[in-house]
């Protein structure tokens, strides 16, 4: 028989607890900003812009280029079309201004390479912890961005696939509480100023994301997530085989 004085003692023990699990939640909210702070600051532009690559005049075969954030860095390298020799450019939690700091010419292209232009999510993910009202201008920042590089590198000679912004998945639980869903509003505005400059400029080839993995600009269906903002390995195989058709030439 449970005691008259238990009772209150299980209630306490229950509110404090899930006191302590808020106090958690809002220390990793702070720590997890405050690391997204620092890294914004430590940016350094002298980085090197791509990850071990042997200088352009030693190249053997033409290249493709993974240009931009965790998701030029991350894609998998193997299923590429073997003509190509592919080098990673990308960069962990890049934001578009970033990436325009790295690159701010592709004087090293050499007839024949390509340049794939993946960026964005990022400025998503600040976008949508500033005022709403910003945020419909921080999405057409990010796409003139993404199109003023894209047009860069053409005039450079390369041949430029630029991919939309992934569309949000998702937010897997960790991510729950740093999640906001106007992270959706700013994928679908940017990727609708992506469309809009592409078309009719010569020499860029859109890779869109949200067609191509049957989802819409606001959301990509879970059965290619990673994680909330990321794509799997099978998405990327996916989007890889895509490339590879636009430089076979067939759709």
């Amino acid at each position: 028989m449970t005691s008259r004085r238990a009772v209150p003692v299980r209630a306490f023990l229950a509110v404090a607890g899930a006191a302590t699990l808020i106090g958690v939640a809002d220390i990793g909210r702070e720590a997890w900003i405050a690391r997204k702070v620092a890294y914004l600051e430590g940016f350094d532009p002298a980085w090197n812009k791509c990850v071990r690559a042997e200088p352009a005049s030693e190249a053997q075969q033409p290249r493709l280029y993974l240009v931009g954030d965790s998701l030029a860095n991350e894609w998998p390298t193997g299923g590429f079309d073997p003509r190509y020799d592919p080098v990673h450019c990308g960069m962990s939690s890049e934001t578009t201004a970033q990436l325009v700091q790295r690159f701010d010419r592709f004087d090293f292209l050499r007839p024949g390479d390509v340049v794939v232009l993946i960026s964005g999510v990022y400025d998503g993910v600040g976008a949508s912890f500033a005022q709403p009202e910003r945020l419909p201008d921080f999405a057409q920042k990010a796409a003139e961005r993404l199109l003023a590089l894209a047009r860069l590198a053409r005039d450079n000679g390369g041949k430029v696939i630029l991919s939309t912004i992934v569309p949000p998945f998702d937010p897997e639980l960790l991510r729950r509480p740093f999640w906001r869903e106007s992270i959706r509003d700013f994928s679908e505005k940017a990727n609708a100023a992506l469309r809009a400059g592409v078309s009719g400029d010569p020499g860029i080839d859109l890779l869109d994301v949200a067609r191509a993995l049957g989802g819409d600009d606001r959301r990509t269906p879970d059965i290619w997530a990673r994680n909330g903002l990321k794509p799997n390995a099978a998405a990327f195989a996916a989007l890889t085989a895509e490339i590879n058709r636009r430089l076979s030439g067939t759709r």
